[in-house]
């Protein structure tokens, strides 16, 4: 049977040794392995399946200490994670560390093998059931009674969407689907500590985003375990494990808007956002043009549709045509506010939008120099940077995101129908985020989906209601002030006396973006060092935060005059 909350080592057990090697695409002092789990850990002969890890070895000896990591997702590759932004992680923490991170189950390198599409077409074949003229992502943000009306008509179709989605999963990627719940990451996560670093040593874990999930389910199903654990831009782990996934939506939109404000503020007081130009240096003014861009993108949008292929192309930054419709151009949007630095390439693209709508001369110069500009940027798009359905075949953003988010989820209720979901949306977007509320996301997706994790954190004997097992040490809890993905209150949560309590420190991040790897800080990175270090902030005994940190600096810290 699966391990109780109270169980020590249950289902932890290390298959065998790991044994390190060069890593495919990352050079040296990188260093790879695989470890082998159980697909059930209640059921061992079920089989078997591999998990890829990558590790970054303490420069020092003897070593410090040690950090698992997972980017978020869910679907996001620990693997690429590490091999990409290892180096600086290291710097964060203290050369004296190893930090680790590996694919999470159906995740890159990581068994079980759960495909849903193996090639581009096939990929872009399916999604244009719903993407295009008259269709249920044409229709803008829902604040005319005719689109409310038309988006409506959509019920229908979407239902069949959703269902074909998941029969098509369910037909390539059969039982594997059953076996890539968080929970069994957890496990997976518990059982790789005792494999490197000793049987029953603590769990040392950072996570971002969907990583602060693995974060709030360790501490409740191996409460002993916990070592030095950071959540950093949180989801909100009760939500998601005792409510259907929908319920989740208007959280996730809680801060869009405020994000999106905070930006053209930051826009029209400086010297270096182009747009400032547009909006007459007032933040109203700066709304304006964006409502004005998004808005003449629905009215001039040629029916056509970018693929992915041709969306990404070359690596290179997109630049805005009369091919992108409001969906796309929307998302766009919303991902580039998720990062700092993004914020420039997030001024250069719409003033490059704007002057292509008007034919116009704009700060950036002429409608073609605007777009000669944009094409040069040679910015690398981040998997934040696609509309959030777009997980690529062979990227960072694995597909196996949608079978973890609706594998764990509580089933919806018998009388929840498409036309329910469709109501919930319409309340987002009229009275939370006019501007982002109607982007479709993997919740939209998991009310048709029939398959369940075989272990979801609900069903464990012995697991509270609401959460509020304490872990051994204290936990880093990490909020931003406007978190367009996970807002502050969810971090909030987490910390407060009702689940963690005195067994968690809550940072408030005063930033734009998500996580704290959106901003740089000083303070952040101090506030880390010190508690990995053993010395946590101090608890000041109530649901506020325990530190306030600041950013260093934005892309637009030079005012104009």
């Amino acid at each position: 049977m699966p391990a109780s909350a109270g169980s020590p080592h249950g289902a932890s057990q290390s298959r065998d040794t790991l044994s390190w090697g060069a890593c495919a695409g990352y050079p040296s002092p990188h260093e790879c392995s695989t470890f082998q789990v159980p697909l059930d850990y209640a059921r061992p002969s079920v089989g078997n399946t591999t998990l890829a890890l990558i590790r970054l070895p303490a420069k020092t000896s003897p070593r410090k200490g040690y950090m698992f990591y997972n980017p978020g997702g869910p679907g996001g590759s620990g693997v690429d994670y590490i091999g990409v932004l290892g180096a600086s992680l290291q710097i964060q923490l203290g050369e004296g560390w190893d930090i680790i991170g590996w694919d999470p189950r159906g995740v890159g390198g990581s068994g079980p093998d759960a495909p849903l599409f193996t090639n581009y077409a096939e990929y872009d074949a399916f999604w244009e059931q719903i993407e295009g003229t008259g269709k249920p992502e044409a229709r803008g943000n829902l604040t005319q009674a005719s689109d409310v009306a038309f988006f409506r008509s959509q019920v229908s179709v979407f239902d069949d969407f959703i269902k074909q989605f998941d029969a098509k999963y369910r037909a390539k990627s059969g039982d594997n689907l059953n076996y890539m719940g968080t929970c069994a990451v957890v496990r997976d996560l518990v059982g790789m500590v005792d494999a490197i670093y000793g049987r029953g040593a603590d769990v040392n874990f950072y996570g971002y985003s969907y990583g602060t999930l693995i974060a709030a389910y360790l501490t409740q199903m191996f409460p002993h375990r916990v070592g030095k654990v950071i959540a950093d831009g949180v989801l909100d782990a009760f939500t998601w494990t005792r409510t259907p996934i929908t319920t989740g939506n208007p959280i996730d939109f809680t801060d869009t808007e405020k994000v999106l404000q905070a930006w053209s503020t930051a826009c029209a007081s400086s010297a270096n956002c182009a747009l400032a130009t547009l909006g007459n240096h007032t933040a109203d003014g700066v709304m304006r043009v964006i409502d004005g861009i998004l808005n003449t993108s629905y009215d001039v949008y040629d029916g056509s549709k970018l693929s992915l292929y041709d969306f990404i192309a070359n690596g290179t930054a997109p630049t805005y045509s009369f091919s992108w419709s409001f969906y796309l151009l929307t998302s766009f949007v919303d991902n580039l506010l998720h990062v700092a630095t993004n914020w420039q390439y997030l001024d250069l693209f719409l003033s490059g939008a704007y002057a292509m709508q008007n034919n116009a001369t704009t700060a950036l110069g002429t409608r073609s120099e605007a777009k000669d500009l944009l094409t040069t940027t040679n910015l690398k798009l981040s998997r934040g940077s696609l509309p959030r359905q777009w997980a690529d075949l062979s990227s960072v953003w694995s597909q196996a995101g949608f079978a973890i988010a609706c594998g764990d989820s509580q089933r919806p209720l018998s009388n929840y129908t498409t036309a329910t979901l469709f109501e919930e949306v319409i309340q987002v977007a009229q009275g939370i985020s006019p501007h982002f509320g109607t982007l479709l996301n993997v919740r939209w997706l998991c009310p048709g989906w029939t398959t369940r994790a075989v272990e979801r954190l609900g069903d464990i004997r012995g697991i509270p209601y609401n959460l509020n097992i304490k872990p051994k040490n204290v936990v880093l809890v990490i909020g931003n002030s406007a978190d367009p993905v996970t807002p502050f209150a969810s971090a909030q949560a987490l910390a407060s006396k009702k689940r963690l309590g005195s067994k968690a420190r809550l940072v408030k991040f005063n930033a734009i973006g998500h996580a704290t790897t959106s901003n740089p800080s000083a303070c952040i990175d101090n506030v880390i060092r010190s508690y990995i270090e053993g010395n946590p902030p101090e608890d000041k005994g109530d649901d506020g935060p325990d530190v306030v940190c600041e950013v260093d600096s934005t892309p637009f810290d030079n005012p104009s005059a």
